[in-house]
């Protein structure tokens, strides 16, 4: 025969109305939270999953942080950029408005100063400042003024350092541009050398000069880019032209005031014949903005300088302009190229975002209705332990006896 004492039929009841509290404490609580997961417990596999997805999560919450002020960068550069090309189209309105032959001295006076404030202009541009105080085109040293004057010229005083923002797990992309590339990384006018006395060479077709000089610029030789007009006396008298090995490329006669047409040049000769003169294709030199319209505008400030050495100025300021705006004009559009990347980049994660996020709540997150019959059955489960807790206390062998 089995006795039961009283007081394990008083803690085995009070055991299970203390069950069903927790039970009911636990369901009430997977409501509050909207928590389907509170522990590992509850589900350690889905639990692991949660942990990853919200991992995730973050990360692309921060990417997208990252590419909003990436966003911003990218609008202020080219807003400066913008503004950059309009002053260097005005530049070059009045860079040709120079050169029509009826200017005085008055006028290459007012064209100069105009030039000056553009050039002022330019040079508060390429220093800009981000909102932060940082300066947008001095590479990594984002504290130091990209460009200062020496008294003589502007120079660079930044570094090619490229900052790069993460968007994605994978993919980097560039906030500003550098001073070194943008403004400096610019091609100067091409021109030529003359190494006798009795020769005068020009460009007169540059794009033909151009195309001559890129392909016959010796960098590593340089008595291969010395040329030797040689001419011969007559009737009539003739040239020709031939490179450092001695190979003719033009030949013809020479006709006294009328130059010679070469490769988009125009060489005169004033020895006599016969005679051997020489010229060589000058060294490729880099020239910022700021450096070429202060060449110009010292050149306008001299009423001295007239006639070809005028005309060889005013061509060298046009040219480099010209090539300082193809730069700004292919930065503007790497920006724009870069502000498409970015917004594909962020469509992307923004995708992403929401599939994480849905299989995020899938798994962690509580089913209502189910949570609610599952409240309903604990509350009546611990009603019942009430009930018979209630009971059994009152339960004696004297209500046998």
């Amino acid at each position: 025969m089995m006795r039961v004492s009283s007081p394990n039929i008083y803690r085995n009841s009070l055991a299970g109305v203390l069950d069903g509290q927790a039970r009911v404490e636990k369901t009430n609580l997977h409501l509050i939270t909207n928590k389907r997961l509170l522990t590992a417990a509850d589900g350690p596999s889905d639990m692991s999953k949660t942990m990853f997805l919200s991992t995730e999560i973050t990360l692309t919450e921060q990417h997208l942080k990252n590419a909003t002020v990436l966003e911003s960068a990218l609008n202020f550069e080219e807003s400066v950029l913008e503004g950059m090309i309009t002053a260097g189209q005005r530049a070059r309105v009045l860079g040709i408005q120079s050169g029509d032959g009826i200017i005085g001295e008055t006028e290459r006076a007012s064209l100069a100063q105009e030039l000056r404030q553009i050039q002022e202009q330019l040079l508060d541009f390429m220093n800009s400042k981000s909102a932060d105080g940082s300066y947008i085109f001095a590479g990594f040293q984002t504290h130091k003024q990209p460009y200062t004057y020496d008294g003589n010229e502007y120079n660079y005083q930044g570094d090619n350092g490229k900052n790069d923002l993460k968007v994605s797990s994978s993919v980097f992309i560039q906030t500003y541009d550098t001073g070194q590339e943008v403004f400096d990384n610019v091609q100067k006018r091409l021109g030529t050398d003359d190494l006798t006395g009795g020769i005068n060479s020009y460009v007169n077709d540059q794009a033909a000069y151009d195309s001559f000089h890129h392909n016959n610029y010796d960098p590593f030789t340089p008595a291969n880019n010395i040329y030797t007009v040689n001419t011969l006396a007559g009737p009539p008298d003739t040239y020709t032209i031939e490179d450092s090995g001695g190979t003719v490329l033009d030949s013809g006669n020479l006709v006294a005031g009328i130059p010679i047409s070469f490769a988009g040049l125009e060489i005169e000769i004033s020895s006599a014949a016969p005679a051997a003169e020489q010229f060589q294709l000058e060294d490729p030199e880099k020239r910022n903005i700021l450096n070429t319209l202060g060449d110009f505008i010292k050149v306008l400030e001299d009423p001295t300088i007239i006639g070809q050495a005028y005309d060889e100025a005013q061509s060298d300021f046009i040219v480099g302009l010209d090539n300082a705006l193809e730069k700004l004009n292919l930065t503007q559009g790497s920006v724009g190229a870069r502000g498409n990347a970015l917004d594909s980049v962020k469509d992307a994660a923004r995708a992403m975002d929401v599939i994480n996020q849905q299989s995020r709540a899938t798994l962690s997150e509580v089913d209502f209705a189910e949570a609610v019959s599952d409240l309903q059955r604990a509350e009546l489960a611990l009603n019942t332990s009430y009930a018979s807790y209630s009971r059994i206390s009152q339960l004696t062998l004297f209500n046998y006896i």
